[in-house]
């Protein structure tokens, strides 16, 4: 299992291809015990069960940790350009898979790379009083749009990348 460093004070922290979420959720732990965080699922992978037990392990006031914890799940990329926007300049912020919204099909590749453009404007405003951790899975599909993810790395000021170290290999049938 992979474990992410502290987040600065303030400033974007750029998290690339971590497939299990723990080390995430940890973090928003580490960051809820101090503060209220807000938590922005764009690919809506949140084990709110798993975030449950984590806190468990650092405090028995659950509740009261649980609460300072605002969880959204938006299911397009205004819904989370509407989220950035009302996120408030001293509140930490986390966004898991941001990308995953602005994949969308039904939106154009120049539309995206705009909305995009928006999301860092707003994460760049927030970063200046409050810790950021942008989570980012490449998409593995949509290879016209494999540029979001440099944009929103231009912006960061510590950048982890991860890398699967098993390769998926089919046996053969016979």
């Amino acid at each position: 299992m992979h474990t992410l460093p502290a987040v600065k004070d303030h400033g974007i922290t750029v998290v690339i291809g971590l497939s299990d979420n723990t080390p995430i959720l940890e973090l928003i732990v580490r960051l809820a015990l101090l503060y209220p965080v807000r938590v922005i699922v764009g690919g809506n992978r949140f084990d709110a069960y798993q975030l449950a037990r984590i806190v468990r392990r650092h405090t028995v006031h659950i509740d009261q940790i649980l609460g300072r914890i605002e969880q959204a799940r938006p299911f397009t990329c205004f819904q989370v350009l509407k989220l950035l926007e009302e996120t408030q300049p001293t509140t930490p912020l986390v966004a898991i898979d941001l990308l995953a919204t602005f994949y969308d099909e039904n939106i154009s590749d120049a539309e995206s790379t705009r909305l995009v453009n928006v999301a860092i404007a707003h994460l760049k405003r927030a970063g200046k009083q409050a810790p950021i951790l942008v989570a980012i899975r490449p998409s593995a599909t949509t290879t016209t749009r494999s540029g979001l993810a440099m944009l929103v790395q231009h912006i960061a000021d510590q950048i982890y990348v991860y890398e699967s170290s098993t390769k998926t290999v089919q046996p053969p049938l016979f």
